[in-house]
């Protein structure tokens, strides 16, 4: 394995200090010095290749702590039914109708992506604008959130799904004036509409197919390419089942897995997990299990998020209003959930839970308190995936019980105008408010949610700092965070969120070379440009994996 020292550059360190730094050399796998370049170039001998930065910046690798590796994979080699490709359902009908054309009958034509919220129609698609350009076909599009899908009538035959079905616990089907199922399917009754491999019940959304191990395969090593080229080193994929941990075992035999990934099994895997007496985190650098991840409630675009019925929410999204509120918990029994909540903390285990609504949020947190008031435990480091809605109040108890928020500033700006629209303008405004959480000590996370969000980091960062939406719509601009502030969520912050904050997460000595270098100085560059920045080069443990 080479050595490299790298020389006149702006080094952001996100050490204890901050400190900005000129060079670094890399021994191995580790970072062996930081310092003046004249430091490091002392330093030099015949095994380091010297790579002049010329006033680039180098900083730690993106470590992205909330990101669906194995769906952005497939995301990428599937139908593409983003906005603004697919911005009106004549859209979406010319995308469906050209797949099929290029389809077999009985093929499935998938895709991710669509947004109705944006279509200028004013309406959410329906099973019967599809119909007729895909007979031959199944189809099922996934929506932006990942939490619903569209399906036409021949996926819902293959499935038995009739206008008789039921809904499920922590999920619905939208129906007509007449009662019958028009295709649009939320949460968790998903999986009763697509082939899957995995039965999760009411633990979360289910938007993983049945696939051949190699397919899972290639979309592993797909997304891992795409991800070294944008600086990100590391993951933690919030939902991994008895589907994707085959492929990311197969995939880490081959030599694909290049990405070094944390995987959270999902909470329908516990009673196996307890019963191999699995209590922490197991694995090595490159593959590894963390935390136990749990849904609360549904997702902000859609509607199904959790909050207090204490304003108006606009007609636009998912008609599920409960007595005690808006949106659905995943859980049937609210008491049930906290019980398997407390019992994760009980075995000593670490768990994130999936929690966007103020209401959901108090459910969560109350779980905790109880959980710590049974079995005191310290440095339990819950995570609460999302984040987005809580009050001050709930963010200030976020810091007394030690949770670690693990947010996606990214849907502020592209959806954001459809959370004003669906939420209002002073909710959405404090959507995901990283300054309060900052400001309280938080060692809160940046992260994507790939593939409901991009999955480049220099967006996510943009979003952080800028807080505008699409159009340019304020998005609350005092919750707006710094550049290096955002730099260390999602570095040391995103580190700290799975307990590798000593292996990885900063440029300081002994810790593994896991470093990017931005064509650019960074922390110089105007905040409008901060999302048209170029990745130059990319190592992971001291390997350049990537050069521009």
């Amino acid at each position: 394995m080479a050595n490299y020292a790298f020389i006149n550059g702006q080094v952001i360190t996100v050490d204890q200090s901050d400190r900005i730094c000129q060079a670094v050399l890399v021994e191995g796998q580790h970072i062996k010095a930081v310092g003046t370049s004249a430091e490091i170039t002392a330093l030099v001998n015949d095994s380091v290749e010297v790579i002049d930065l010329q006033g680039r910046t180098l900083m730690p690798g993106f470590i992205d702590a909330h990101n669906h590796l194995t769906h952005q994979g497939a995301a990428f080699a599937t139908v593409d039914f983003g906005y603004p490709a697919v911005s009106s359902i004549a859209d979406l009908r010319d995308a469906v109708g050209h797949a099929a054309e290029n389809c077999t009958p009985g093929q499935w034509i998938r895709g991710w992506g669509m947004n109705y919220e944006k279509f200028s129609d004013g309406r959410i698609p329906t099973r019967w604008d599809l119909d007729d350009i895909s007979s031959d076909n199944p189809v099922c599009i996934v929506h932006v959130s990942g939490h619903n899908v569209l399906v036409n009538s021949v996926a819902l035959a293959l499935a038995g799904v009739d206008d008789n079905t039921p809904d499920p616990a922590g999920g619905m089907f939208v129906r007509d004036e007449q009662g019958r199922i028009t295709g649009y399917v939320y949460d968790s009754a998903q999986q009763l509409v697509i082939p899957t491999s995995v039965n999760v019940g009411h633990h979360g959304p289910d938007i993983g197919y049945d696939l051949p191990l190699e397919e899972l395969v290639d979309d592993i090593d797909r997304a891992c390419k795409a991800y070294l080229k944008v600086g990100i080193t590391s993951i933690v994929d919030p939902q991994v089942t008895t589907r994707e941990m085959p492929g990311y075992m197969e995939a880490r035999k081959q030599n694909k897995l290049t990405i070094k990934t944390t995987c959270m099994y999902l909470s329908n895997h516990q009673d196996a997990i307890n019963e191999l007496g699995i209590t922490d985190h197991i694995g090595n650098d490159l593959l590894s299990i963390g935390p136990m991840k749990y849904y609360c409630d549904g997702a902000l675009i859609g509607g199904t998020a959790l909050f207090y019925a204490d304003e108006p929410q606009g007609e636009q999204g998912c008609k599920c209003n409960k007595s005690a509120g808006r949106g659905y918990t995943y859980w049937p029994d609210i008491e049930a959930f906290k019980e398997a909540l407390i019992d994760t903390h009980r075995r000593g285990m670490q768990f994130g839970v999936h929690t966007q609504g103020d209401m959901a949020m108090d459910i969560v947190l109350d779980a905790i308190e109880e959980a710590h008031r049974r079995f005191p435990r310290s440095d339990t480091r819950h995570r609460i995936e999302h984040c987005h809605g809580p009050s001050r109040e709930q963010v200030a108890r976020i810091k007394r019980l030690g949770v670690i928020p693990v947010t996606q500033p990214g849907q502020l700006n592209e959806t954001g105008d459809d959370l004003t629209h669906i939420y209002g303008e002073r909710r959405a405004k404090r959507f995901c408010p990283l300054r309060d959480m900052l400001d309280e000590g938080i060692p809160a996370v940046v992260s994507t949610d790939a593939f409901v969000q991009s999955y480049k980091p220099f967006d996510a960062i943009s979003a952080a700092v800028n807080r505008r939406s699409l159009t340019g719509r304020d998005m609350g601009q005092d919750q707006r965070i710094s550049v290096l502030e955002a730099i260390r969520a999602y570095t040391w912050n995103a580190a700290y969120s799975v307990y590798h904050e000593t292996r990885k997460g900063s440029v300081e000595v002994g810790k593994l070379a896991d470093l990017v270098v931005i064509d650019a100085d960074f922390l110089s560059v105007p905040l409008d440009e901060i999302s048209r920045q170029q990745v130059l080069m990319t190592l992971s443990s001291g390997e350049i994996v990537y050069r521009k």
